[in-house]
């Protein structure tokens, strides 16, 4: 069983809809920010580099790859959660996964759900900012598990 997959592939893609421009962090991975109604509002406020990378850290931390199947490097999952002010998820989240066999599209989406929930409360967001992280989605993207 692999702890974390982050260490595993140095190129585990992890996306995080957050607010209205996109951000490029330099994780050992690839991250990317953008709001779920993509504001272009230049005087919106925006999440802090260190506050994205809060969030991914406690994701991190909870994502456990439990099998190691040979087509999981072409799976795509889309987590889409929409928070409370405490940073809790409200109801169930919205899931969209493409590419692999069904048993790797079912394999991420138990590790990924697992982990997102593992990881709430999101307590480490500014509830000043509420606005913009409200709703998140999440794109874990593994093609980089391929090359």
């Amino acid at each position: 069983m692999l702890r974390n997959p982050f260490n595993f592939a140095k190129s585990f893609g992890i996306y995080a809809v957050l607010t209205g421009a996109i951000l490029g962090l330099a994780f050992p991975f690839d991250a990317n920010s953008e709001t779920a109604d993509r504001r272009s509002d230049a005087n919106s406020p925006v999440l802090s580099v260190a506050e994205v990378k809060a969030v991914r850290d406690a994701i991190e931390r909870q994502f456990f790859i439990h099998s190691r199947l040979k087509d999981i490097g072409g799976v795509r999952l889309t987590i889409h959660i929409k928070l409370t002010r405490d940073g809790q998820i409200v109801g169930n989240p919205d899931v969209q996964v493409t590419g692999g066999s069904e048993r790797a599209q079912k394999s991420l989406t138990d590790d990924g759900l697992r982990a997102v929930r593992r990881a709430a409360p999101f307590t480490m967001l500014p509830k000043d900012k509420y606005d913009v992280w409200k709703e998140v989605v999440f794109n874990f993207d593994t093609s980089a598990l391929i090359q």
